[in-house]
This record gives C-alpha cells, structure tokens and sequence, in this order.
C-alpha cells in the first residue's frame, strides 16, 4: 500500500520499504498557465480598469485592494479550478475547449 509522509512516498513490499521522496512542484511547463493567463487577459482587456473588471466578475464594488489582488491573480495565470469555473461562467465559456483555454489552440 501507499502512504504520503510529509513529501516522501512510501512504498510496501512484503519484505522491505522502498521510500521515494516527491518534487516539490510535479512540472515545470509553464505553458498552459500562460495560455490560460493570456485567454483571461485577453478577456479583461475589454473592462477600462480593475474595478470595472472586479464589478463584472463578482457584481459588487471592492473593498480596500479586492480589485488589485484580482488582478495579481489574473496577472500571474496559475488558476484554481474554482476561478476557471468562475471565468466559464461570467464570459460564457460553455463552447470553449480546454485546448483553447490552456493551450490556446481551436
């Protein structure tokens, strides 16, 4: 069986424990996060500042620095699946591939 220690993996065989550690960061290909962030600012472009964006996405004013934490999120591109779902749902996304959003392909 497995058991996840810390960032070590351990592995059980019968007779002996073969323990492999985990990288800390499972890929460093960048590119799908860039895809995404360019799709998203692409997006964004069509809103005159990031209060107009903040208001679009989560219809309400922000609050002290809201709107420029947005757009730090949107700037660095490495998005939750909770903020995906949330892009799909405001800029009506239903019809666009996972292809066109993290690879930018059609």
């Amino acid at each position: 069986p497995l058991r996840l220690v810390g960032s070590e993996m351990c592995i059980r065989d019968r007779d002996n424990v073969e323990t492999k550690t985990l990288p800390k960061k499972l890929t460093t290909n960048d590119t799908y996060a860039e895809s995404a962030q360019a799709f998203i600012k692409d997006k964004r472009k069509d809103f005159k500042n990031n209060e107009a964006f903040f208001k679009f996405i989560y219809e309400r004013e922000s609050v002290g620095n809201e709107a420029q934490t947005l757009a730090n999120q949107v700037n660095r591109g490495k998005y939750s699946a909770d903020f995906v779902g949330l892009m799909i749902e405001k800029f009506k996304l239903d019809d666009v591939s996972l292809g066109e959003f993290y690879k930018g392909k059609k």
